[in-house]
């Protein structure tokens, strides 16, 4: 069995997807390869894509909002889809690799790819089953384009709103995201501290800002900082966001309770370390948040679909909602300090989320390649 992944670098959460997916597959012997199917385009239309993307929801993250706005209207008003249209120039490239290469099954965990592989099949080009994963809990704009073999959704409640797009309900799996088996593994954290070498006996208040990092980190140390005591301390994952990391050293350089850590693929034993953890809203992080288990605070969320995130999470009880800076240090140190709120959170994040989601997808995969 040979499988195509195809992701894109606009953020990380798309490419974490790919490769939990790629993990669970090759542990069951499955050739798997992951692209950017931007890239059969062509390596400068990868590269801008992905910057002018990231630097967006860095710098002006409510643009990203008005054009999610306008992604809607042109759902909703059924206007011929000009992202369907951008990815469908690429598309005989990627036919061609698919073909060239022989792979059994296409995975997109990417808006893009979904066009592009509708783009295929609607020409009759390619007759290789093709999935789509959805990596936030909401249907994103342009979305009603795509028309593949079957897709992987977050949860069984957000089955009618993808029917509602137009998708058969019978091409519909309620899997979960799927997230690193990482994450699901037992680590105390006692044992987490101590493979990063952190003191045992303080409050640890986690700020993770996205894989580029978005929002004001600064700002927030600030008002975790006030409600702070000696033996408390505040780590933030500044993702590759150098400015962020400088900013913040500097403003506490005399502080040694706020420490930033860059870029990491470290970031579960992080959550396991944490007494709470305050994390913009993106489908994949809050999914791998939840399946650790760890009270949680959604802030900084980029309008749109990070906005229903935010909803879903703290409408079940597995996180709570800030809208301002102020809120999310109140919350995060009411969390760390009231063990009975903390724990009913984590019940409720174990209750809902599927930890096995990449699991849950390999079997089908490798069900449907058996027939």
């Amino acid at each position: 069995m040979k499988v195509l992944l195809l992701s894109c670098s606009t953020g990380e959460g798309h490419n974490s997807a790919a490769f939990a997916l790629q993990e669970e597959l090759e542990s069951r012997g499955v050739d798997c390869v992951l692209a950017d199917p931007v890239a059969f385009g062509s390596e400068k239309a990868r590269k801008a894509v992905a910057n002018t993307y990231n630097n967006i929801i860095k710098k002006v993250p409510a643009a990203f909002g008005m054009l999610y706005k306008v992604g809607d209207w042109y759902s909703a008003h059924e206007l011929p889809s000009p992202i369907y249209y951008a990815n469908s120039l690429y598309a005989d490239n990627l036919c061609a690799f698919i073909e060239e290469q022989g792979f059994d099954l296409v995975v997109c965990t990417h808006l893009y790819a979904m066009e592009a592989m509708t783009c295929i099949h609607k020409k009759g080009m390619l007759s290789v089953p093709c999935y789509g994963v959805l990596t936030d809990y909401t249907c994103i704009p342009f979305f009603s384009d795509t028309r593949l073999t079957g897709y992987f959704i977050p949860h069984e409640e957000l089955k009618q709103e993808v029917v509602a797009q137009g998708i058969p309900a019978e091409r519909i799996f309620c899997t979960g995201i799927p997230v690193s088996p990482r994450f699901n593994q037992s680590m105390t954290r006692q044992e987490a501290r101590n493979y990063l070498v952190l003191e045992q006996d303080r409050q640890l208040i986690l700020v993770m800002t996205g894989g580029v990092g978005c929002g004001n980190g600064s700002e927030l140390c600030e008002k975790l900082l006030a409600h702070a005591d000696e033996r408390s301390c505040i780590h933030v994952l500044c993702g590759r966001n150098s400015e962020m990391k400088e900013k913040i050293d500097s403003a506490f350089a005399r502080d040694p309770r706020v420490q930033t850590v860059t870029f990491t693929k470290k970031v579960d034993v992080y959550m396991k370390a944490a007494d709470v953890l305050i994390t913009k809203p993106g489908g994949i992080s809050s999914s791998e948040a939840a399946t650790v288990g760890i009270p949680l605070v959604l802030a900084m969320g980029i309008p749109g679909c990070e906005t229903k995130n935010c909803e879903f999470f703290a409408g079940h009880g597995m996180a709570v909602k800030a809208d301002t800076l102020d809120e999310a240090a109140s919350s995060a140190w009411y969390l760390a300090r009231n063990e009975k709120a903390a724990e009913r959170m984590v019940s409720m994040q174990h209750k809902t989320i599927h930890a096995d989601a990449a699991a849950r997808i390999a079997d089908i995969l490798t069900g449907v390649s058996a027939q």
